[in-house]
Order: C-alpha cells, then structure tokens, then sequence
C-alpha cells in the first residue's frame, strides 16, 4: 500500500474546500456557530474540522471506506493483519483488547505495573485479574518488567488464564523480553497483549528498541499521542497473527468506540502514521540525538544521576529517549522539584515521584526545550547549595519493592458491598474498597478487595506527605481511605 497517502487527512481537506450544509450533530455546524471566546482562542479551523464521519468525512453509509482504507494502511505500515484508531485514548482500546479475549468470570494475567486502565475494566466486569509480579531495582526504586521465569510461575498457579498483558516499555523507557513471554504464552495457547502505550514509534526506527509484534506479541496497545505527534486521545491498536480472533476483536472495537469519533484525532493519527511510515528513521534519529545530548549534559549536574543502560536488567532494553533523573541526593522530592521548575522556569515533567523526575523527549521537543531544562537543573542544585531551605528537605520513603498484592475478596464485591471510611495511618489490616493510584504513572498500587498491609500504609502516608498526586480518591484531602465494613 501507499504509505504517502492518508485517506483521513486528504477527506478532511476535501470537506474543508466544499462544507456539507448540516442538519444534523455537532451543532455549531462546521464553526457557523461558536461558544463564547473560542473563536479568539482556538479559531475558527478547529470547528471546520470538527464533522463526522458519516455524511462528513465519508458518505451516509460510509461507502467510500475512508476511514476503512486509512486502518488498513496502517495495519500494514506496523506491520499487522488488523489496526484501530481510538479516540478515547489507550484506556479504551486496553479496554477493547480485554473484552475481546475474556469473559466475565475469566481469569487474565496483568503485569503488576500496569496502567489504572487494565485493572478498572476487570473490576467493571468481573473478570478474576491475576497479578504478576515484575521485577524492582531496589537502588533506583522502580519496577521494570516481567521475567519469564515469574509467567511461567504465575500460569503453572493459573493454567486456564485467557491471556497475559505485559507493560512494555515502563513509563521508564525499560522493556521486558517480549520474544520468550510471547513464546510462554502461546505454548499456553494464550495471547500476549502488550501495553505499548509509550512505544508507538518503535516499529519505524532501528535505534529504538524493537516493537512488540516484531517481537512475537499478538496485540499491541500504542498511545500515538503521547510521543508521536498524534491529538490527546489518539490510540492504536494493533493485532497479529490467529492466537487472537480478530473478528471478536473487531466486534468489542465496534461496542467500545464511540459513534461519533472526533475527525480532527482520527485525521491527526492517519498524518501521525503516514509521517512515520514514510520518514520515521529520519525523525526519530534526530529526536535520540537530542535526548542523548541531554543525557549527558544532565549527567553533568552533581549530585543528579541519569538511568542508563547499565542500570537494566540484562534482557531488557531502555528507550533513551525517556530520561529517568534521580534527584534524592539534593535531599528533596521530585514532587518539590517538579513543582518548583513549574514555578520558576515554565517547564513540566512527564513524571515525578519522591525520588525522581522524568523528561520524555519526542517529536516535539525542541532544542531550546532542552537547554531550558538543563538551564533550570542547574539553577536549582545552585540555589540549593546556597539555601537549602528553598524546598522542604524530605526522607527517602519506602521502596516501591515493600509492597505486595493479597487479593482476599473479589473486587466487585469489595467495591459495591458495605464501606467506611478510615485514616491512612489506621488502615493496615483492612480492606481496600476503592482504587489507589498515584499518577503518573497511574498505577494502582491498592485496588477493591486487596489486603492493605503496614507498609502499603507507610508508603503512600510517605509519598502523599511529599506530595503525590492520588488519582480519584474518594476523600479528595487524602486523610482517609474507603475500606470495607467490618
């Protein structure tokens, strides 16, 4: 297929040229009409390509197959029997992928460190979701990925699982051996889903680490806005070989997607696709030449440490692009440091936690962009040293490798039945009845019907104390937590 042509993108100009006169949704009807202030705002372009697909980009009855051609297009250019775009972002297309492999009541392996997402939709469902465990750097404290000896542990303990969702690359950038799980798992005759949320652009650049179905994977999850260029929302979804019946697929696809996906994310995945497939060597060679530049001119800041390869697991492979900076040795938060290069010079982490902050290089990072940052690194370990009162002086908390998973009630159950509420500092021993996921990265660290233990309880009053950001608690001061009643 022609990898130049973008079937989306070229439908979306076409109409642009020659406006459908609407009788039908959105209703400010191609931006004749407009919510006070946006037209100063966003202009008025942004509502001329705000159409649907039927009888916008495409006919009634979608007979010109635009947004059809622009997924088999795709399909091919990452190198799959199957694509989707999603608009909800890779919530909804894990959701998609999930649906389509098991049923209520069936038991799914999840990778420990995987996203909010993949953990909301089992307990939405009722599906029995298995924890794996993954390995954890007790020096840099964070979780990588899962080693083939921990799924086979985990499916010998499991064997009618449906299938296994792997997170790799981590938030970090580290990869898991996607080649021996996938091999693992189809000896089980099992799926592996890979949630590539942060490795879209891996099937289009040799200097990065090699993409998921290259690898064996039979579905992969790519969030294409997040580093690719694609609008806030745009996911992928891609799928290989038969151990996955694409027709389910397609049909939990249809169930989940909206009826009236935005044109304007569709079109920004369809030119995100065609830009990759046609120049993604070139663009991404010049992005890892950034991050690596930055790397080292971070790596020059005492007492700051950068993670490398050196730091990962054998097996593994780090996407340089994501760069990990370890900040505990100025004896404050990467919540405060986060904060603080907000406030004094304009920049914004992709992560902080208590330890670290983190910087995503992508497509549109710029070289000012990383002067800055390097600019602000240096400005702050200055005004340290000068005043170290600038920013509260924080302990180093608990390690993330402290905390276990005992599922003992279904989460269903432990989530709709009888709750109350109590303090953090009193809840060990409880039951958690709602989710805990400090983000980014989003990971749920409690989830309904989940044994909280003395040490869930004295890293997150450690973390919420340093100032982590708790997704959705109940309680939004974050005092207490909702367990069940006993």
């Amino acid at each position: 297929m022609d990898q130049k042509i973008a079937p989306l993108v070229e439908a979306l100009a076409r109409i642009e040229r020659r406006p459908v006169i609407g009788f039908g949704a959105p209703g400010h009807n191609q931006g004749a009409a407009m919510p006070g202030g946006m037209r100063a705002l966003l202009g008025k372009r942004v509502f001329r390509a705000d159409v649907l697909t039927p009888k916008g980009l495409d006919d009634r009855t979608e007979g010109k197959l635009v947004l059809q051609r622009a997924h088999e297009i795709a399909a091919e250019a990452w190198g799959a029997d199957f694509c989707r775009f999603v608009t909800g972002g890779s919530t909804q297309s894990l959701h998609t992928v999930m649906a389509a492999v098991a049923a209520p009541g069936d038991t799914i392996l999840i990778a420990a460190n995987a996203h909010k997402a993949e953990r909301t939709y089992a307990l939405a469902t009722g599906l029995d979701d298995v924890v794996v465990p993954v390995q954890t750097d007790a020096t840099w404290d964070i979780e990588h990925g899962v080693t083939p000896q921990a799924l086979r542990k985990t499916l010998a303990a499991h064997p009618n699982a449906k299938a296994f969702i792997v997170v790799s690359p981590t938030y970090y950038g580290v990869t898991s051996d996607v080649a021996s799980l996938s091999a693992i798992c189809h000896d089980h005759g099992i799926p592996l889903i890979v949630d590539a949320a942060w490795g879209g652009a891996f099937a289009f650049c040799t200097e990065l680490p090699d993409d998921p179905l290259a690898k064996g994977a039979d579905v992969a999850v790519y969030s294409a806005h997040k580093t690719m260029g694609a609008l806030a929302q745009g996911s992928v979804i891609v799928a290989k070989g038969k151990q996955v019946d694409l027709q389910r697929l397609w049909m939990a696809y249809e169930l989940f997607e909206t009826t009236s996906p935005s044109v304007p994310i569709l079109a920004s995945l369809d030119a995100t696709r065609r830009d990759h497939a046609v120049d993604g060597e070139r663009i991404w060679a010049a992005v890892i030449a950034l991050a690596e530049k930055m790397r080292t001119k971070v790596a020059e800041i005492t007492p700051l440490r950068v993670l490398t390869r050196a730091d990962i697991p054998g097996d593994a492979d780090l996407d340089v692009t994501k760069i990990l900076i370890d900040v505990s040795p100025l004896g404050v938060s990467g919540y405060a440091v986060d904060d603080w290069l907000y406030e004094n010079h304009r920049i914004s982490m992709g992560l902080s936690d208590a330890r670290h902050i983190l910087a995503v290089v992508s497509v549109g990072t710029t070289r000012a962009d990383q002067k800055a940052l390097v600019r602000g690194l240096r400005d702050l370990v200055a005004r340290l040293a000068a005043d170290s009162s600038i920013l509260p002086k924080t302990a180093v908390p608990p390690g993330i490798d402290t905390l276990s998973v005992d599922m003992v009630m279904p989460g269903p159950a432990a989530l709709n039945g009888p709750a109350e509420m109590v303090r953090y500092e009193s809840a060990a021993g409880r039951i958690a009845a709602e989710m805990i996921a400090p983000a980014p990265p989003g990971v749920p660290r409690l989830v309904p019907g989940q044994r909280i233990t003395a040490a869930h309880v004295a890293w997150l009053v450690a973390n919420r104390d340093a100032g982590a950001f708790m997704m959705d608690p109940v309680d939004p001061t974050e005092a207490t937590l909702r367990v069940v009643k006993e």
